[in-house]
C-alpha cells in the first residue's frame, strides 16, 4: 500500500538505506538497523561460512533482482563504522543469526 518508490522495500531502496545510515558516521554514533521479512540462505561461494550457506534477505524484489547476502551486509553496515561507533541491528527473518557474519557468536544452552 506503500505510494512512495522511494520507501517500498526493494533491494536498491535497501542497499541505499543502508549507505545512507553509515555515510558519514563518527565515533560516539549509535545507528539502529531493523529489517522484518523473509530470510534465506544460499549455498557459499567464498569459503567464508562453516556450514556452507551465507545467509540472505529476502527484499520485496528477491526473485526478479536477488536476496541481500550477509558477506554485502557486512561490507555495508559493519566495516564502514569508525572505531567507537555502535551498530544495533535488529534482522527478524529465518536464518538471520549470522546475517552480519560478526566474528563472535552467542550460543545459549
Amino acid at each position: 500500500e506503500e505510494t512512495d518508490p522511494s520507501k517500498i522495500p526493494t533491494i536498491r531502496n535497501l542497499r541505499r538505506a543502508m549507505t545512507w545510515l553509515v555515510h558519514g558516521c563518527q565515533p560516539g554514533d549509535s545507528l539502529v538497523f531493523h529489517f522484518s521479512g523473509h530470510g534465506s540462505q544460499i549455498r557459499d561461494i567464498d569459503g567464508d561460512e562453516v556450514d556452507g550457506y551465507d545467509e540472505t534477505l529476502c527484499p520485496l524484489d528477491f526473485e526478479t533482482e536477488g536476496m541481500l547476502v550477509d558477506d554485502e551486509l557486512n561490507a555495508t553496515l559493519v566495516r564502514p563504522l569508525p572505531c567507537g561507533a555502535r551498530l544495533h541491528a535488529i534482522i527478524d527473518c529465518c536464518h538471520s543469526g549470522t546475517a552480519l557474519d560478526l566474528p563472535f557468536v552467542c550460543r545459549m544452552d
